[in-house]
Parts: C-alpha cells; structure tokens; sequence
C-alpha cells in the first residue's frame, strides 16, 4: 500500500508546490511529505504507522523581492509535527533543549550580527519602511485562517487583547499597525478589526518593504504568532506574545495567555533559540546553485541582491531600447528592483531616472535639472557562450551612472572605482581565486568553443612573439576609447604601428570574432594587414593565441585585460579601462585623458574591481542574480543553440555598419 500510495502522488500530484520542491531541495521521494498542517496532509499525518511522513514548511527565511516567490530559500523539515503547532513534538522543541558548544554559541552570536547588520527577514525587499519619527509600539497583523494562528494558540479574539493592552499600556505612544505582505500583494483578510485604524494615534503601515527598522525604532513589539516576534527578539526588544509561537514560553517574551506547557523546555539563552531554529531546523537552498546551503550564505545572497538593487531608482525609464536589449535588462533588474523597463521608449523633458544601452548624447547635452540617474548598460567582460552579435544572452551586465567603461574622455564609474575603491585581504584572495579559475577553465569574454590552433613556424623561435587583437573599427570602444589625432583608428594602421615599435618582433594578428562570422563589416585596409603582420591567427579562440605570445597589442580590446590576468604584457595604443594602472605600456600615457588614472593597482585589485565590484550577474540556467563564479561554472555547463530570433537578427550588426557606410 505504502509503494501505491508514493506511486499516486508522484503521478497526480505533478505540478504541487510541495511536489516542486521536494523536487527542487533534492529530499528523499521514498517519503510522503505534508506541507505544515495542511488538510491536503490529514490522511498522512493520522496514519503515521503506516507511512513515513515529514512535515515541511517555508522556512524562516523566504525571499528576496516584490513578489512571494514559489521556491524558498529555507524549508523546515520536521519528523515529528511543525514548529507552529504549540502541542506538537516537533523536532525544533526537542533541538532547543540542547545546550550549545562554545563554537555553536560564537555561529549564533556571529548570525545574530549578520542579522542585524545585512537586515534579514522573512520576507526581504530592496527598500526598507522608515518608521515614524515620534516613540511608537509595534502591532503585527496577520492573514486571517492562517494554520499559526490556528494551531498557535491564537485567534481574532487574541488580536483584541493585543490592541487593547498596547494603547492601555503606552497611552503615550503612537500605535503602528504593520499589515502582513500577503494582504497588500494577494488582498487577503486580516485579523485587526479595521475599526481600529480609525482610532486616535494609530498608523497602519500597509505598504510592503524591509520591516527591520520598524522593529529596531520600536519600544517593543506585540504579537499573536508572528515570526516578527521571534526578529524583534534577534534585536533585543521587549515582546509581548498573545498565543503561543515557538519562541515563547522560554522565558525570553512576556507571554499574556495562560497554556499548559506541553514542550518541557526550560528557560533558553536567544542564542540557543536562533541556533536551533536558524541553523538545525532549517534546510537552506542556495538560489544561484540549486544546492543546499549553510544560512549565511542565505544571508549574504540577500544581503548582496539589497545592495545592488540600491543602484536603481523605482521609477526608471528606458529610451532607445530594442525589444531584444530590454528583454536581457529587466532579467537582471527585475529580481533586484521589481521593475521592468520597455523598448521604443522616447527621451522626455520630465523624466528623471534613465536607462539605455552604450552610450547616449543625451547625458552629455541635457539640461534637465529635474535628472538624477543617467545609467548607461553594456555587455560584461564574461558575457557568453556566444557572440553577443548572434543574441546569445549576456550573463552579466555592466551598469554606470557616471559614463561608460570604453568612454575614455570622461570618468566612468569604473575609472572611479579603481581610482579611489581600497581592495580589502580577503577580496584580494577572492580575486586570485576567480584567476585562477580563469586561467584553469580557460574563460574569456565570449567563450567561443573554436579547436583550430595556432601552429607556429620555425622562423618564429628566438624572437619575441606579439598578438594583434583586431576590432570592429565602427565599435563605439574604438570610437570613444581612442583619442582623436593620435593614430588612425583601424587595424591596418594599428598592426602597422606595432611593427615599427617592434621590428624584429613576429607578428601574429587576430580578427575580431564578429568580423570571421559576418556578423559586421571588415575594416578599411583589412585586406592589406598581411604586409605588416607575419601571421593571421583565423578562427582560433582567444585562449590559444594567448599561449603562444609574449605580448599583446591592441586599441582597448578585452583581450588585454585577459592576457594581464594571464601574465602577458600588454601594449595599448588605446585607452581601455585597465590601461593607466602601472600594469600595461601605455603609448598614450601622456594624453590628458589618462592623467586622471594617478594610481598604480596589482592585478588582483584591478580583476576584484572589473570582475567582482563593478559588473551584475545573472544565471540564465536558475533565472537568479549571482556571482562571477557561478558564472563561470555555468559557462563550462552551458549548452548553446540558435533560436529564431538568433537567426532573423543575425546580421543586423553588419547591416548597421553597411548602412553607416554608404550615409
């Protein structure tokens, strides 16, 4: 009977949230699950004799974001009940009464401190509520027929007390009645009578954000079952419980009902409650992986997903933007931000916050004063597995208020980063480990899987080897990157130039990718580079070419930043972004525009800031914003194939550049 049950659920219970994620945190599929106290689960939980039943539940860490998301980032899995039902014996009531090691105390205390300082939640959004100015006590509402409620010990009555006491208590203080989310997002019911929000010196907060500063601004908190009661006592505030939660009855909350105490747990330290809640009750899933996961690196996704969704304001407009480019912007601004922008926008007078993809004359010309961000969006320096020509989707993003990185002429907010950002030890040893992936995986820009090598002749030994990295000389990097009156900006005169610095050199000259695959056009004297260069390097990777010379020489191609993390010189007859930082021969050190660069950077603060700080990243395979070496794990996994759009828009570029031609 036990196979034939298992055999049902699998077969008609496909496409559960509970089938999903069992699915998704990789739990044993042998085992009949029942979510919490759910009636979907009665059948199960009364026939325990028959069955192994595991009861699981969202855990005390859900999401980050506008939106509720199917898949949490915490479960609790419980053999015995769930940690909301007050008469159970659930397994997290017999973790509490254990005594914690030394080492388990310093991880609670060091996750109580995370807690506080990265601002965790249940619930997690990128901007926070700011609590009045004046002293208030916090309320916390909840849905109405919600199952903590039901089974803890709580009810409509319970939420009467609550109210009655705060304003008996605190006739001096402002009442805040702080609404659940799911009854702004979902319109579902609450359980504080609306009569009261009618009430002298109540406000009612029902506009979703970061609860914590409503928490830590409070002269206590009031709750029926909440887990906010639990996050108020994280911040060491006074709380007042009206049922019966898990964290009560520890001698930790004042309680205000009577209940037989059915756990027979003793009076608790707070770090024996986090520790056995947080961290051993709880299994974690790591977004940006799909493995499970210790809690902090919950946090710190969190944490990291907060900050960058500082970078963007909340009404932000695009302009200019192609449906195909807006389409890969809101996959990374979404999940940060919640909103999306749309294609074919049109500049207007009165917007304030604007997006657009290169680099636009509008920020350079506008007047308008009301303007507060001007962001312009590029391709990141591991992009791909593909040419972005061909509309591979880019896995990271480059984001910059101030100008662009290839826009030489003006600062950028990556020029400002490796200007002023001090690299701390531990990042510099994050930055050796993300090279040492690089170099190991053999990871560029776009990780093209090319095989033909590069075989070098007998003539080339004993003499130094240079790469030439070819452009697309209608690039907006050639454009902006290299001064004017300086040297004629295509490759033929670029491979030129290389040979009269380095006669005796042998001289090997790579086209661009996008040039070999048609996607855009060859530049003037393309055909002519072969009088200055010993060897064309045709439809060989990156990679291979780099292990074959000494040097490199290019305008601002990637390329060069590639070979110095690889231990390559590099000559730049350009200005790239990690050119002007001791770490390259600059022939244009001298111009005005690389005077502003004044300090000299190791290769391991020059990849933190270009790799790690500056850029976003986004997994195409999770649909999450991550790190580079998630990434770069990603790429070496990534199956690549045309779509239809691929192959309709294949050659736009070239026309572009055709089309600029003959105009």
């Amino acid at each position: 009977m036990y196979k034939f049950v298992i055999l049902f659920r699998n077969l008609f219970l496909n496409n559960s949230r509970t089938k999903i994620i069992v699915k998704e945190f990789n739990l044993n599929k042998h085992i009949c699950y029942s979510w919490g106290m759910k009636k979907s689960g009665k059948f199960f939980r009364k026939n325990r004799k028959l069955f192994k039943v595991v009861l699981v539940e969202d855990g005390f860490i859900h999401s980050f974001g506008i939106n509720k998301k199917k898949i949490p980032l915490s479960i609790c899995y419980d053999n015995n009940g769930i940690y909301y039902d007050y008469k159970s014996k659930s397994d997290l009531f017999k973790i509490m009464n254990k005594s914690l090691s030394r080492e388990c105390f310093l991880r609670a205390r060091n996750l109580i401190e995370l807690w506080r300082e990265y601002s965790i939640s249940k619930y997690n959004f990128p901007f926070f509520i700011e609590p009045p100015s004046e002293p208030y006590i916090l309320l916390i509402d909840q849905i109405y027929g919600d199952l903590s409620l039901e089974y803890g010990g709580g009810d409509e009555g319970s939420f009467k007390k609550m109210f009655d006491f705060a304003v008996k208590n605190w006739p001096n203080h402002k009442i805040v009645i702080k609404i659940h989310p799911d009854v702004i997002n979902y319109k579902k019911k609450g359980c504080l009578d609306k009569k009261y929000y009618l009430e002298k010196n109540v406000e009612v907060i029902s506009n979703i954000g970061q609860i914590n500063k409503l928490i830590d601004c409070s002269s206590a908190v009031c709750v029926v079952s909440s887990q906010v009661g639990f996050e108020a006592l994280i911040y060491g505030k006074s709380v007042h419980v009206f049922g019966r939660p898990f964290y009560s009855g520890l001698g930790l909350t004042s309680d205000h009902i009577k209940i037989k105490n059915s756990r027979k747990i003793k009076s608790i330290t707070l770090e024996q409650l986090v520790f056995s809640s947080l961290i051993k009750y709880q299994i974690c899933l790591d977004p940006r992986t799909k493995r499970r996961c210790e809690i902090e690196e919950i946090m710190e996704f969190v944490h990291n997903s907060r900050k960058a969704s500082q970078f963007f304001s909340n009404d932000l407009k695009a302009i200019n933007l192609t449906p195909w480019k807006a389409k890969q912007i809101n996959r990374f601004i979404y999940p940060l931000s919640g909103q999306r922008v749309s294609s074919f926008g049109r500049y207007e007078s009165k917007m304030q916050n604007i997006i657009f993809w290169g680099k636009n004359q509008i920020n350079s010309n506008n007047n308008n004063s009301k303007l507060r961000n001007f962001i312009s969006v590029e391709d990141g320096f591991v992009r791909s597995v593909g040419l972005g020509g061909e509309l591979y989707p880019p896995l990271s993003l480059l984001f910059d208020k101030k100008g662009i990185h290839y826009d030489a002429s003006r600062v950028s907010d990556l020029e400002d980063l490796l200007q002023k950002r001090k690299v701390t030890n531990n990042e510099i040893i994050r930055a050796r480990r993300i090279i040492d992936l690089i170099i190991k995986l053999k990871i560029s820009k776009y990780n093209l899987r090319l095989t033909k090598k590069i075989k070098l002749p007998n003539n080339a030994k004993n003499k130094q080897i240079i790469g030439v990295l070819g452009q697309v000389e209608t690039d907006k990097s050639i454009i902006y990157g290299v001064p004017d009156n300086t040297i004629p900006k295509t490759n033929f005169a670029l491979v030129k130039e290389v040979r009269k610095d380095y006669p005796d050199a042998y001289i090997i000259y790579k086209p661009h990718p996008d040039i070999e695959s048609g996607l855009r056009l060859k530049g003037k004297k393309e055909a002519y580079i072969y009088e200055y260069a010993d060897f064309i390097a045709k439809k060989t990777s990156l990679d291979d070419l780099l292990s074959k010379v000494d040097r490199v020489a290019l305008f601002t191609s990637l390329g060069g930043f590639e070979a110095l993390i690889r231990g390559i010189s590099v000559t730049t007859y350009g200005l790239p972004f990690y050119a002007g930082w001791g770490l390259t021969d600059d022939k244009l050190n001298n111009h005005a525009w690389a005077k502003r660069r004044t300090r000299k950077l190791t290769i391991d603060e020059l990849t933190f800031i270009a790799l790690v700080n500056y850029p976003l990243y986004s997994s195409i395979k999770y649909k999450t914003p991550t790190e580079i070496e998630n990434i770069i794990e990603e790429i070496i996994s990534l199956k690549t194939k045309k779509n239809l759009e691929q192959i309709i828009f294949k050659y736009w570029g070239f026309l572009k550049d055709y089309l600029s031609k003959i105009t």
